[in-house]
């Protein structure tokens, strides 16, 4: 009857953390739209779920610490504890970032449109959301994730950041107006890489919860 009380409060965790996945997923992904759609309400809509972000994160550490400290889990279980602690600070980056990309249109130059459609941003933020959910699917069924898979979407999101990079190069040489625009491309693709890279170190610390093995995903 303890064991059966203490996998609630661990299957209560995890289930804390997907709902913390979900809001950072959502967050990038309102971010992408409203720079996309350059909709300032919605922008500010992402800069207001800051503060929930963070008191999620917040939230799920003081009840994994508690869980810790109460019944001293060992083996997979205190793994699994192990992991949701980590995929907190990783998803409050995702989410952070998603944030950090809504204040691009915060402060968009007053006048200016996109220039060649946003380039490949749109894509790009698909392919990692496209990640994030490899990953937090594999963590609600308990399971190690799919890191081929990972890493096939992986190689093509750092390929595409490259892309956007050379394509904003191109159209800053050709006009000088598109300078201001095309480096915050630039500064977007950066944050979507990064979030990749987050959503990489998450596998990691999902897959050795669930096998007792280390893996090196960078």
């Amino acid at each position: 009857m303890v064991r059966e009380g203490f996998q609630k409060q661990v299957g209560a965790v995890e289930e804390h953390v997907e709902g913390m996945a979900d809001l950072a997923a959502r967050m990038l992904a309102d971010g992408v739209r409203s720079l996309q759609d350059l909709d300032r309400a919605l922008s500010a809509s992402v800069v207001a779920r800051r503060d929930e972000l963070a008191q999620m994160d917040e939230d799920i550490e003081t009840e994994v610490l508690r869980v810790l400290t109460l019944q001293s889990p060992v083996a997979r279980d205190l793994r699994r504890m192990g992991c949701a602690m980590k995929l907190i600070t990783y998803l409050n980056r995702v989410g952070r970032y998603g944030y950090d990309i809504a204040h691009v249109v915060t402060d968009w130059p007053e006048g200016r449109e996109h220039v060649a459609r946003i380039v490949s941003l749109p894509e790009m933020a698909g392919k990692v959301q496209g990640m994030l959910r490899l990953v937090v699917d594999a963590y609600a069924r308990g399971e190690a994730p799919d890191v081929d898979a990972l890493m096939a979407i992986e190689d093509d999101v750092d390929a595409m950041r490259f892309g956007v990079w050379r394509e904003c190069l191109t159209y800053m040489a050709q006009d000088g107006r598109n300078i201001e625009v095309c480096a915050n491309y630039m500064m977007v693709a950066r944050y979507l890489e990064r979030c990749g890279d987050n959503v990489c170190k998450m596998a990691e610390k999902i897959h050795y919860a669930a096998t007792g093995e280390r893996i090196m995903l960078h």
